[in-house]
């Protein structure tokens, strides 16, 4: 088979398997003390180094800078959503707004075949890359996740429960127990996935994933971490992340022991986990600050927030009594006058006077904050030019100066304006300017009763948050043993697993091969090669449903990213 680059080729695997949201500030010191011995072997013999991800520090643009070598300014990812006004009219990614190919997709274009399970943007699944299973922002409840469509049938035969994700409705009842179980089944179903991939699939590249941990590590850091203002001390919960990360480790042994043999291993994570303390409700901060301006609320609202009630304390504390069925007897019109705890912009926008802001963040988890430009949002009020620059330059400084009123300490350690970040030809598609709030403090969207809340106040509420850095470790024939890398940019990844796969890189991948991971030997024999003229994208003019929208909304919202 001819890869396109010169070489003769013998048939190149490689095995790759990412691990949502892990930091090496848990599997380092849990390998090293035995907790993780299938990792702690692999940082033996093979390298290791921190993985600086895309601002913001998030699972679509992670993931995929990752597959791609790119910067969201090329691949067009930023969020969760893409803007159709600016900021304004958010609807989900898909494939269709991806303009960027994929590892599995260039191995496709040499006649290779990948199995693709769980990652971003693959629904619905391409079967012309080979094995396709779809990952989040796949719609719940659908049936065709799965391609070639004959292998969910045989999945679901053979593996008990068969499911494509953790079920978060739990979450918004407080039900930690429920939730918890469930993620240690689900890790069983898709390790049992993986493996009868492994094993009756043909397959050059395989790319796992895993994003079950990121969502275990939002709602129970607070139970391991007795640092944490909300640590309730010692109990049943303490070691729930602890346990995910060795239940992943055994699932790692047995994925290991099903590779053909010399196949090199690349794990890796999208970004790093860290500690969340704080909420910054960045919409209440842009009206106090003056940048953003909301119309009044009734009387009866406002006294409520005044004394700490709110909706979801409210519900949840009557769930908690058994008595949930009670806010479906109150009137809608009695309903609406009780305040929100933390309203998503969508509920928050339309009591946006918009003649009056001149700033406004429609999606906290994009970290980014958007000018209400003239000519670009429906209705506008900062002209183009100069009098933008100042507003943003405004904007900009007084966050940077924003303090903690409680400990004195910056609630924002840098803001970065778009075109420093981003470059490619979308680059436009991504916000005004970037926020990079302190590590324990969490930006989110929607009104809150205040700019900044503790965080950990029901168990429903997250108290882990995303970290830049997350892991990459390569192991195989051709990696060096035993070392420690400087730290490497998440879009070095796909040019790395290109070269492992015997494939050039493409000359407009931001990323590099990570020539310092791999043997010199094996580097001088055959070096890393570049292909000039970029590989094609098949084009996607896939959008989903307004139903299948709703359901995505529903799913972030129950994971506390809207």
């Amino acid at each position: 088979m001819s890869a396109g680059n010169g070489h003769a080729r013998a048939r190149r695997r490689v095995f790759v398997v990412g691990l949502d949201a892990a930091t090496w500030d848990l599997v380092l010191p849990w390998a090293e003390s035995g907790v993780l011995p299938t990792v702690g072997r692999l940082l033996r013999e093979g390298v290791h180094a921190p993985l600086r991800s895309t601002l913001p520090a998030l699972t679509p643009p992670g993931w995929t800078s990752a597959a791609t070598g790119r910067n969201p300014g090329k691949h067009n990812v930023f969020n969760f959503y893409r803007g159709r006004a600016g900021g304004l009219a958010p609807a989900p990614v898909t494939p269709a707004d991806l303009r960027s190919p994929r590892v599995w997709d260039i191995a496709a274009q040499h006649g290779l075949r990948s199995v693709v399970l769980r990652m971003p943007l693959t629904y619905p699944p391409d079967p012309s890359v080979g094995v396709m299973i779809g990952g989040i922002m796949t719609p719940k409840g659908v049936d065709d996740f799965v391609a070639p469509g004959a292998l969910k049938a045989t999945l679901e035969a053979r593996i008990p429960g068969y499911r494509m994700e953790v079920d978060a409705s739990s979450l918004k009842a407080g039900d930690l127990d429920a939730f918890r179980d469930d993620a240690f089944d689900l890790q069983r179903v898709q390790t049992e996935e993986a493996l009868h991939c492994l094993r009756h699939e043909d397959w050059d590249l395989f790319w796992v994933m895993s994003h079950t941990l990121d969502k275990l590590q939002h709602f129970f850091w607070r139970y391991m971490d007795p640092e944490h203002p909300a640590y309730p001390g010692p109990g049943p919960y303490q070691h729930v992340i602890r346990d995910f990360h060795a239940a992943f480790d055994r699932a790692l042994a047995r994925m290991l022991e099903a590779l053909p043999a010399g196949t090199p291993v690349v794990m890796l994570s999208d970004h790093g986990s860290a500690p969340l303390h704080t909420y910054l409700h960045v919409m209440n901060w842009l009206s106090d600050a003056g940048f953003l301006a909301l119309r009044r609320e009734g009387a009866a609202r406002r006294g409520l927030a005044a004394v700490g009630v709110d909706a979801k304390s409210l519900v949840c504390g009557l769930r908690r009594a058994g008595l949930g069925w009670v806010p479906k007897l109150v009137p809608r019109s009695l309903r609406r006058q009780v305040p929100q705890s933390s309203m998503s912009f969508a509920r928050v926008a339309t009591r946006i006077d918009w003649s009056r802001t001149r700033a406004y963040c429609p999606s906290a988890p994009g970290s980014g904050l958007w000018i209400n430009l003239r000519g670009r949002e429906p209705e506008g009020l900062v002209a183009p030019g100069a009098e933008f620059e100042r507003v943003r330059e405004a904007l900009r400084r007084r966050l940077l100066d924003y303090r903690d009123p409680r400990t004195g300490e910056s609630v924002v350690v840098a803001v970065h304006r778009r075109e420093d970040i981003y470059r490619g030809p979308f680059a436009e598609g991504g916000p005004d300017l970037l926020v990079e709030t302190a590590r324990t403090v969490c930006m989110v969207e929607g009104l809150g009763a205040q700019a900044l809340m503790p965080a950990g106040r029901s168990p429903e509420e997250r108290t882990g948050n995303h970290a830049r850095d997350g892991i990459l470790l390569l192991w195989g024939d051709d990696v060096r043993r035993g070392e420690r890398l400087p730290r490497a940019a998440i879009e070095d990844v796909a040019p790395t697993v290109l070269y492992l796969l015997g494939l050039a890189t493409d000359a407009d991948m931001d990323g590099r091969v990570l020539t310092e991971a791999l043997v010199p030997e094996r580097l001088a024999a055959r070096p890393p090669l570049v292909n000039e003229q970029p590989y094609a994208l098949k084009e996607s003019s896939f959008r989903y449903s307004e139903d299948d929208e709703r359901k995505i909304q529903e799913m972030l919202e129950g994971l506390g990213y809207v």
